[in-house]
């Protein structure tokens, strides 16, 4: 079954996608980023993939280790696994980044999906001496290091306006940024092939005992 989703051309389309194109493709999902016009909205991915790299880099200055397990630790961050289910509505999770004590909840039947659709030569075209919880504990990493940032976060940066009376505006951040920026962060610190959106639709063929695959999203909870 892994071979039905992994082995065909969109497959081959999608790691020939640029980091920009995978983001733009990401934004369109937002739903206030549509209120964006084109040039904003490029400028908007343009900086989420910058910030992404931007902390991975301050990150490893800062730690002689880029294992993302060893990072959290250093962070005082708790990472934890969990059996508990990774499907809620539509949304497949991997992992989720939780404020309140800091720490990462790994969803093993979530990952698990994952690993059943990639493994062998294709986990090493994708992920390349990376484990998919090293990407997924990067991705969730990057979320911490903005919640406790000091400037503001790539979220609010990038504002959509909702409503507008006379010089009044009802401003919404764009959400969809902070996953583009996490996934750059994961691919600048573990090195990866393809920013991590690649991994999310090459999942779907590991999510068993679904009937209709195409109405789910795999994501990670933020």
């Amino acid at each position: 079954m892994a071979g039905t989703w992994t082995d065909v051309s969109w497959l081959t389309s999608l790691e020939r996608a640029s980091p920009q194109a995978l983001g733009l493709a990401m934004l369109e999902a937002d739903p206030h980023a549509w209120r964006l016009d084109h040039a904003a909205q490029l400028a908007a991915v343009s900086d989420a993939l910058a910030d992404g790299a931007a902390t991975a880099g301050s990150l490893r200055d800062r730690f002689t280790s880029i294992d993302p397990r060893e990072i959290a630790l250093e962070l005082g961050l708790t990472v934890e696994v969990t059996d508990d289910d990774p499907l809620v509505g539509s949304l497949w999770r991997f992992a989720e980044y939780q404020p309140r004590p800091p720490g990462i909840r790994l969803y093993d039947r979530g990952l698990a999906a994952l690993g059943y659709a990639v493994s062998g030569s294709l986990a090493k075209r994708l992920l390349g001496s990376a484990t998919p919880q090293d990407v997924f504990i990067a991705h969730e990493l990057y979320h911490h290091a903005e919640a406790i940032g000091p400037g503001v976060s790539i979220t609010r940066r990038h504002q959509a306006t909702l409503f507008r009376i006379g010089s009044w505006h009802w401003r919404s951040g764009i959400a969809a940024l902070a996953e583009i920026a996490a996934g750059a962060f994961a691919q600048s610190l573990l090195d990866l092939p393809y920013h991590p959106r690649v991994l999310d639709f090459v999942a779907l063929g590991g999510i068993p005992n679904l009937r209709h695959r195409e109405d789910y999203d795999c994501t990670h909870n933020t």
